[in-house]
Parts: structure tokens; sequence; C-alpha cells
């Protein structure tokens, strides 16, 4: 005899997860089953009542009826000689006995019918309206329960997806014992976050690859360019033109390599952390754009950097790329005679490095959230010979949400521009 050894079969059901139910259903069925409860214990309350009320009422009619029972004494006939009656022929009979009264007529009887009836209806009236008043609340609760546990998951479905950031959608919507339809509702959410997280991959990945492919040959043309311009092998009426095309040569150069560490800092960005200096970096970036701000005649006031003497936790190399972009939007978007104010502030839990500068005022002041934007750069985003390619405030946040930091671009005034970066006291480390 041959058999099967159940031990080797895969468990296949055991290992299935179980389907949510449907709020729907749960609804539906709970009310149909309260309003069966409540009709069941309409019949039992009826019951009861009348049971109650006709055995109360045989009570009461059986307690009537002996009370009218007459009871009669021997009597005397005319000719003295008591036990005998004309009707007995002179002989002795027993005249003792009971004699039951005349019924007063009908209207006892009906007397006792209408106060059955009365009895009956008043008591099913309020035995009913008892029951239902009950229901009727009972299914109130369970619905308003039923519904807040709805209301519950898809408001925590509503916070946890404006905390998602769409550049870097590393979380996922979790939710706790949900139904059906709030369970289809979080699993196609992220889906489409695995989706654009997948998308803003692959777009990270081909920037990369093509900064990669074109900075060799850009590399090559300017050098080459270069050192022809150095050997004087061109006509004075070309070297305009060529010079030009270094000019426009450089530019693209910086901007693949903008590029790159945009996309490096995104994709795999330097986890490590030391102690650091927030007020030396600053410094550092004042020193090494030092000459751009000369050349502009800007008044840079950083003597509040002075007074700070802490450090912070954080990766050197991304605060000190980060404050040197805003340095240098800074000075590129200033005004000449302009002014650049650098500052520092530590509440005990954050450390804040603010840098600030006179600016043109926009024509929509509304915007300044977008100039985060790769290659926004507010009313210059379409001019042409314009410095910068709106990069730097990218890499910016970028090298912020890598330390851990956060990014703050406002206009106190119509024509000044303020950024921020607000690192955590002690921690310094990367949030995605």
């Amino acid at each position: 005899m041959t058999g099967i050894d159940k031990t080797t079969q895969p468990a296949t059901h055991a290992a299935r997860p179980c389907r949510p139910v449907s709020f729907r259903t749960r609804l539906a069925v709970t009310v149909g089953l309260l309003l069966l409860v409540m009709l069941l214990a309409v019949i039992l309350v009826q019951n009861i009542s009348l049971d109650w009320a006709f055995q109360h009422q045989v009570d009461t009619i059986a307690t009537g009826s002996s009370r009218n029972t007459i009871t009669t004494e021997p009597s005397t006939p005319p000719n003295g000689v008591p036990g005998t009656a004309d009707s007995c022929n002179a002989d002795s009979c027993d005249v003792t006995g009971t004699v039951p009264t005349t019924p007063s007529g009908q209207t006892g009887a009906e007397g006792v019918v209408l106060t059955v009836r009365d009895g009956v209806v008043q008591w099913m009236r309020y035995g009913s309206l008892a029951v239902f008043a009950a229901a009727a609340l009972l299914a109130v609760l369970l619905v308003w329960r039923l519904s807040g546990k709805l209301t519950a998951h898809l408001d925590s479905i509503s916070r946890q997806t404006a905390r998602l950031d769409p550049d870097h959608p590393v979380g996922r919507i979790s939710l706790d014992h949900p139904d059906a339809e709030t369970a289809s509702l979080a699993a196609a959410l992220n889906a489409m976050l695995d989706r654009i997280e997948q998308s803003n991959d692959l777009q990270r990945s081909f920037i990369r690859n093509a900064s990669h492919e074109l900075r060799t040959p850009i590399t090559t043309i300017g050098t080459g360019l270069e050192a022809l311009m150095a050997q004087d092998r061109f006509p004075d009426d070309v070297k305009p033109a060529i010079r030009h095309a270094i000019e426009a040569n450089r530019k693209s150069s910086e901007l693949i390599n903008s590029l790159l560490e945009l996309s490096r800092i995104q994709t795999a960005h330097d986890t490590g952390t030391e102690s650091t200096d927030p007020a030396r970096i600053v410094r550092d970036a004042l020193e090494t754009h030092a000459e751009q701000a000369r050349a502009r005649h800007l008044r840079i006031d950083a003597d509040k950097l002075a007074a700070y003497d802490g450090t912070v936790e954080t990766n050197p190399r991304y605060l000190s790329l980060a404050v040197d972009n805003l340095i240098r939007n800074a000075i590129v978007h200033n005004t000449d005679h302009g002014a650049i104010t650098c500052t520092i502030h530590d509440d005990g839990q954050h450390v804040t490095i603010g840098i600030g500068n006179t600016t043109i005022p926009p024509t929509n002041p509304e915007a300044t959230a977008d100039l985060i934007q790769p290659f926004h750069r507010g009313d210059a985003t379409r001019m042409a010979n314009q410095p910068g390619h709106g990069l730097g405030l990218s890499i910016t946040k970028a090298c912020a949400d890598a330390i851990g930091a956060t990014l703050d671009i406002s206009r106190p005034t119509p024509d000044t521009f303020q950024a921020r970066i607000a690192l955590i006291r002690h921690i310094g480390m990367p949030i995605g």
C-alpha cells in the first residue's frame, strides 16, 4: 500500500496571506445581524408580554369569580317544620346548598375583554418602543465605530503620504489590520511610489552616464582650443569667436561637473561624519569667493561668525559644498555694491547657518520655492549670458538631505534673499 507523505508537500495554504474583509461587507453584515436581533427581541418581548398579560387577567378573573359565590343558610318553611317544603311533598329534604348568583349581564364580560386588550396593547407598545430605541442606538454606535476605523486608515494614509518626498520616496505606506478598500488604496500608492523611485533612479543614472560620456570630449575640445590660442594659430579676426567658444566650453564643463556632483549626492552619498566647525566652513567659502565679491563691490557682514565657537557632528564635505553654493549664489545673484550677511545661530537643538544677500526684486515673488528645482534661476532662467546654471540651490538641497539638515529659502523683503541650513546639534546623519 502506497501513501503520500504530507510532510513533504509545500505548505501553500499556510503561506498564503489572509485577504482583508471588505468594509462594505462588514458594515452590511453588521447592520443586517443587528436588525435580525432587533426583530427577534421584539418578538420575544411581545410573547412574554402577551403571556404575562393573559396570565395576569386569568388570575384576576379567577379571584373575582370565587368572591361572587353565595353560601345559603337552612330556611324554615311557613309551617314551622324545618327541612320541609311544599316542593318536597311534605317530606323532609335538604335545602342547605349554594345558589349561584345571576351574572350581571354582558357588561362585566366586555369589561374583562377590554381590560385584557388594553393591557396587552400597552405592554406591546412599551416593549417594542424600548427594543427599537435600544437597537437604533446600538446600530448608530456600531456604524460610527466601523466608519471611524475607515476614516482612521484614510487619515493615516494622508499623513504618511504628506511626509513622503517625491524626489526621495524611501518610505512606504503601512496600515495595521486594514480593510480591503484601504489595503487596496495603500497598495496602489506604494506601487506608484515604486514607479516614481524607479523613474528617479533611471533619470539620475542617465544624467550620470551622459555626463561621464560628455566630460571627455568637452575637456579635449577645451584643451585643444586653448593650446591653439596659446600658439597663436588663429588669425586676429577669428580669435574673438574662439575665445567665445572656449568660454562656452568652460561653462559646459562646469555644468557637467555640477550634474555629476548632484547625481553622486542623490544616489550614493557619503555617510561619514565628524566634528565640524560650521563657522570655519563659512569663512573658508567667503575667502574662496573673495575676489568675485570684490569685483562687484559687495559688502560682506560676517562679524557674528566670530561669536560662535561650537561644533556639529556632520559630513564636512557636504556642508562645505552646500555653503559654497550658497555663497556663490549670493554673489552671482546680487546687485553691484550690494551686501552679503552671514550668521550662525545655536538654539541648543539646531545650528542654523544663514546666508542673506541683496538682489533685484523678482517679478514673481511667490515662485521663490521653485528656485530649488534644477535649472531654475528665477527671472534669469531664460536670459542669455547670465552666470550660473540653476543648479546651485539644487546641489545645496541634495547636500542638506544627505546630512539630515533642512534648507529653507525666503525673501524677507522684495530686494533681499535669505537661505538657511538647519543642522541637528549632535546628529548629522542622512535621512534617506
